[in-house]
């Protein structure tokens, strides 16, 4: 999991999806990140880039056929337009990256 932020707004992502178009998926955890929470594990919560960058709810199934990539490991994915990966200040005053 990795955190993207936007101003104010922070995000856990714990999935990067790319579809055959090109469109990224940023999938986010459902867990204290909205009041939205769906109990279909089908339906997810993602930051999609596309012909625009918006945030709201995706069908996995429906994307399925298209995807070409599907990760968890974030460490060399870049966040979404508009978006920067949070660093961990502790690991940052550690001289850890």
């Amino acid at each position: 999991m990795r955190t993207m932020t936007k101003g104010d707004l922070k995000l856990d992502v714990v999935e990067h999806i790319m579809l055959r178009n090109m469109w990224e998926y940023f999938v986010i955890s459902d867990k204290g990140q909205n009041d939205w929470v769906s109990n279909d594990p089908d339906i997810a919560y993602a930051v999609v880039m596309g012909f625009e960058t918006e945030l709201g709810c995706i069908s996995l199934s429906e994307i399925e056929p298209h995807i070409v990539s599907r990760t968890k490991n974030l460490e060399g994915i870049m966040p979404a337009n508009g978006y920067e990966w949070e660093e961990k200040v502790l690991d940052m005053q550690a001289g850890i990256v």
